[in-house]
């Protein structure tokens, strides 16, 4: 997903649910019953990330904060569970520096990570398809063998009369946008492997634990 700077009246708010893998060889639009309204698939890409915390202090409290290809972000979690997850995302140096700031009482710069240090490192192959004008349906697989897909719904959300969106309003939008993926999912479930999905991070932790 591209991150981008919005007025401070907006947020960038985005719902997702993760799947074991595809049950399909490749994904089209015919592929099974019923067909997609539409489908059409992005340019593969090869994506870096770097991870970043403080004794976990972020993770634990659901906030993760990672170098993308050379662009900071930050997703803050806002709901949801492992497999259905609900995230605040942020792309402003200045807001996530405050941010990093108000969690963990680091006043730490850009130019040295915010005061965090690195916890994982590896690279994504990322295949994506936009099904039905909005779904964005993202198969990855990471540098060290491990696959997981995802449903993504994103929206801009703007707060009543000028004002910054509130929380509420922010947990009704995700419950909403949760709602179209769980159907989503249900209407093409041929599409999808059953099994329990396993998160990049989860899996790239366990390796490591494994090497030890």
């Amino acid at each position: 997903m591209a991150f981008r700077r919005l007025p401070v009246s907006t947020c960038v708010i985005e719902v997702e649910r993760k799947f074991h893998s595809l049950a399909v060889r490749e994904l089209t639009q015919h592929g099974g019953l019923p067909h997609f309204k539409n489908l059409w698939k992005l340019p593969d890409q090869i994506i870096r990330d770097s991870y970043y915390d403080k004794s976990n202090t972020l993770s634990s409290a659901g906030v993760w904060i990672r170098n993308r290809d050379g662009e900071w972000q930050a997703k803050i979690k806002k709901g949801g569970d492992f497999n259905n997850s609900r995230f605040e995302e942020l792309s402003s140096i200045g807001d996530i520096a405050a941010f990093v700031k108000r969690a963990t009482g680091i006043d730490g710069r850009e130019t040295i990570n915010f005061g965090l240090q690195p916890t994982a490192t590896f690279s994504t192959t990322r295949e994506t398809w936009v099904a039905d004008d909005e779904f964005h349906v993202v198969l990855d697989t990471m540098d060290f063998g491990h696959q997981v897909g995802e449903i993504e719904l994103q929206k801009t959300l703007a707060g009543e009369n000028g004002g910054a969106p509130t929380e509420r309003q922010k947990q009704q939008e995700m419950q909403i946008m949760d709602g179209r993926i769980v159907a989503f999912m249900k209407m093409y479930a041929w599409a999808f492997s059953p099994g329990e999905p396993k998160g990049k991070l989860t899996a790239y932790f366990e390796r490591l634990r494994s090497r030890v």
